[in-house]
């Protein structure tokens, strides 16, 4: 018992260990990402924090560049229509040019054609020469227009340049003024990544990045060697749609390593920070080294000292009790336990031999009680430890056991329950912990058991409920089956109806048929009741015989039927059965004593569930109206009941 012991104490020790060591690798993972989060959250922010900057700098500068610009063409503008002299004139041209601190101008005809200007090269260009300048084009059907291109490479040179024009206030030409965009190219060139990213400073093994959504390229990095790479060549799969919804993290393999990432889409941008697992996870091996460690020498103590006290304290006497619980079990209940080595267990053996005493005397009691009334009640009890099942006298006379399997039955608690699962395998449908017996000499018998468990110890109970159930179905049967056609009773139908419209899955697609039999009173006025019967009979076996998947039939009154076909899967397979049953009517006639045979004939109503829905009432009252109009115009037709 002690090697038992110790080894089922080392591997609850051992799996303890390992889920201890389990759980504080995986919060250590858990925390490394978190600051890794953190760290990427505040990295990310930093980015869109300059980019937000730099885009507001880049369009303050430009609208302030552009008042400028449109101030400078004006002026030129105004000097060529007051001084028409100087603008054929290239050297007073380029000085007004100086004047102004424009790069380039021109002066366009109201055609668009450039005439003159301080690049004689550009002479004779046109709103039409090139993609640049077809951008002022609009400009020849609108006086009061005024331009400002972005900065373009111009169509003759490809140099990057930005272009303004106005018209003169007489109307009589263009001037434009073409600038080298210096301090707009300088300041957006402080908003590109590239740049941004150059001058970011990063521990080893963090890399931040940026990729372009529209082409999948890397356009700025602190690692040089990402520049220009794919999403895909770093490890990312942009094609997963959840990269794209705000801020995700996830594992990839970069350069040859394993990296956690965090990543955040943008308008049009992705922008990355990402760690390598020797970066994230550096102190985790020595933790973990620390927490084994403190866990193992923690383990070998608890092991010493209690195996220490377990041998000194507990096991000898714990064998004594064991030799003697075993005879118990065993059957041997007329033997007692005896261990005073300790008071705890002096109590111990004084509870076991008290407990085999109350067992003897409660089954001695019960017995006595139970032979004297006359009720069929039996109790069995039984706890895990013991081999046989104490019961009271009446219960083999109860579970209809002769005395020889009985006594068998008894003696073995695994046989004994052997047979309560063999008689509860076959249960009643209707009662609850009612079970079925026999048939014994034709007749089946009705058990009902119900047990209680509770500390290892159960406790049965069997009563024979044969007599109570068999006059109770006797009385259901009576008051729910009409006596005449065999058919449910009003009462008996409706409350079976109502019971199927809260299950609508068993009911699927369903009719509801309600039928009047047209001539039982020309019967019963010529040939007296006793026909009147067989025609209400010949009705109840036509509408019990009619086709379809169920069905439930009843007669709620002298003459009137209700049919409920269920469980279909359309309205037509419904229609079909109908028209079955309407077949079977009509070739269906009765042989009177004088000769004369009388057809038999049903005018009715239908109405289609869960086309309509409701109680079961409320469906009668629908068929019902169906049924009225057919009564009142053309006997022995169903109509369909339409709201």
């Amino acid at each position: 018992m002690k090697k038992t012991v110790a080894v089922r104490l080392c591997i609850v020790i051992v799996v303890s260990m390992l889920i201890s060591a389990g759980l504080s690798l995986y919060l250590q993972i858990k925390s490394a990402r978190e600051v890794m989060n953190s760290n990427a959250e505040l990295r990310i922010n930093q980015v869109k924090e300059i980019l937000e900057k730099n885009d507001a700098e880049v369009e303050k500068l430009n609208e302030d560049l552009r008042e400028d610009y449109f101030i400078r063409a004006k002026a030129a503008a105004y000097i060529a229509q007051n001084q028409p002299g100087v603008v054929g004139d290239l050297e007073e041209t380029r000085k007004i040019a100086a004047l102004l601190q424009v790069d380039e101008l021109h002066f366009f005809d109201t055609e668009g054609r450039i005439f003159a200007g301080t690049e004689p090269k550009y002479f004779n260009y046109t709103f039409e020469s090139g993609e640049q300048m077809q951008f002022f084009l609009p400009m020849l059907d609108d006086y009061d227009l005024q331009l400002c291109q972005d900065v373009t490479p111009n169509t003759a040179e490809s140099k990057m340049m930005q272009y303004i024009a106005v018209w003169r206030e007489d109307h009589q030409g263009i001037v434009q003024i073409g600038m080298e965009p210096v301090r707009l190219l300088e300041a957006m060139e402080k908003n590109e990544l590239s740049h941004i990213f150059n001058l970011m400073t990063t521990e080893e093994g963090i890399s931040i990045f940026a990729v372009d959504l529209g082409t999948g390229k890397v356009v700025g990095t602190t690692e040089q060697w990402m520049m220009g790479k794919s999403a895909e060549d770093i490890g990312l799969d942009l094609s997963d749609s959840r990269m794209m919804n705000g801020r995700q993290s996830s594992e990839i393999i970069m350069n040859g390593e394993r990296n956690y990432c965090v990543t955040e889409a943008m308008k049009n941008i992705m922008i990355g920070v990402s760690g390598t697992h020797d970066k994230l996870y550096r102190n985790i091996p020595a933790n973990m080294g620390v927490v084994v460690f403190s866990l193992c020498f923690l383990a070998i103590v608890v092991i010493f000292l209690i195996l220490r006290m377990l041998d000194k304290v507990i096991i000898q006497g714990i064998y004594r009790i064991i030799d003697g619980t075993k005879r118990i079990a065993a059957g041997d209940l007329d033997f007692r336990v005896n261990i005073d080595d300790s008071p705890e267990f002096a109590m111990l053996s004084g509870n076991l031999n008290h407990m085999v005493e109350s067992l003897l005397e409660t089954t001695g009691k019960l017995s006595l009680v139970f032979e004297n009334v006359d009720i069929p009640v039996a109790v069995y009890e039984y706890n895990q430890d013991m081999k046989r099942v104490l019961a009271t006298s009446k219960i083999g006379e109860i579970l209809m056991m002769p005395e020889e399997e009985l006594r068998r039955v008894l003696s073995d608690r695994n046989r004994f329950c052997e047979k309560i699962q063999e008689i509860c395998a076959q249960p009643d449908v209707l009662e609850k912990d009612v079970y079925l017996l026999g048939p014994f000499e034709g007749q089946m018998h009705y058990v009902k058991i119900k047990s209680y468990q509770e500390d290892g110890k159960t406790l049965g109970i069997v009563q024979d409920m044969t007599e109570e159930i068999t006059e109770k179905r006797t009385l259901e049967r009576e008051r729910d089956v009409d006596v005449l056609t065999a058919l449910l009773t009003r009462r008996a139908f409706f409350r079976k109806m109502d019971a199927l419209l809260e299950e609508p899955e068993q009911l699927k697609t369903a009719m509801l048929l309600m039928t009047d039999l047209d001539n039982l009173k020309y019967v019963n006025d010529h040939w007296g009741h006793e026909y009147g019967d067989r025609m209400l009979k010949t009705v109840a076996r036509l509408l019990l015989n009619c086709p379809g998947p169920e069905k439930l039939a009843g007669r709620l009154s002298g003459d009137e039927f209700v049919l409920v076909i269920y469980g279909a899967q359309s309205q037509q397979e419904l229609e079909d059965c109908l028209e079955k049953l309407n077949n079977s009517i009509q070739g269906t006639e009765l042989a009177m004593p004088d000769g004369e045979h009388v057809n038999v004939s049903l005018s009715g109503g239908y109405v289609f569930y869960p086309e309509y829905s409701g109680t079961s009432a409320e469906l009668v009252r629908m068929a019902d109206e169906a049924m009225y109009v057919v009564k009142k115009s053309t006997k022995g037709n169903f109509a369909r009941y339409q709201r």
